[in-house]
């Protein structure tokens, strides 16, 4: 089979290698470090000063 175009064919050719490499090195962004840790055993209430009771 002979192309009309062995340029715009490899230019296809070329381009799809572009955006595969490009999409190849795109690393998935890791989150934002939290501003504190979690509090282990803590119920989100609006107490904190610890005295409140756990219901």
């Amino acid at each position: 089979m002979k192309l009309r175009n062995p340029l715009i064919a490899t230019l296809a050719v070329a381009g799809a290698a572009a955006v595969a490499a490009f999409a190849r090195s795109k690393r998935p962004q890791l989150p934002e470090p939290a501003l504190e840790p979690p509090r282990l055993g803590y119920r989100g209430g609006s107490e904190t000063n610890g005295s409140g009771s756990l219901s």
